[in-house]
């Protein structure tokens, strides 16, 4: 799935460009950088952000550009998480939980093949 980063850095911007990323430099709660990040024909927007001012913002840009487009948020808080779902209907996902859900999957994952091991 072809995508766009957008991040503050430059040097991180320049470092993603070197790789081959497409990416884009500036603050994504201001319009003109989610503009240059093609966000107008995008079929999804990942926020990564904790601050959720900013999220806020990002979110109200990218569905005045493309009212139709997924949006995931990344939430340190389970209120702030709820908030965000009931008011912009997108997607949110809970740090703490993603995290815990992944270290359930490793061990799990890792239990079965120690029991195929020995099959």
């Amino acid at each position: 799935m072809p995508y766009v980063v957008a991040e503050q850095q430059r040097e991180t911007v320049e470092a993603l460009r070197r790789r081959g990323t497409h990416a884009v430099a500036g603050d994504a709660s201001e319009p003109a950088v989610l503009i240059q990040a093609h966000v107008a024909r995008a079929q999804m927007l990942v926020i990564a952000t904790p601050d959720s001012f900013h999220a806020r913002k990002m979110i109200e840009i990218a569905r005045t550009l493309n009212p139709h487009i997924a949006i995931v948020v990344r939430s340190h808080s389970a209120d702030e998480a709820e908030l965000l779902r009931r008011e912009h209907e997108v997607e949110v996902l809970l740090g703490e939980q993603e995290l815990a859900s992944s270290m359930v999957r490793r061990v799990r994952n890792a239990a079965g093949a120690s029991q195929a091991s020995h099959a």
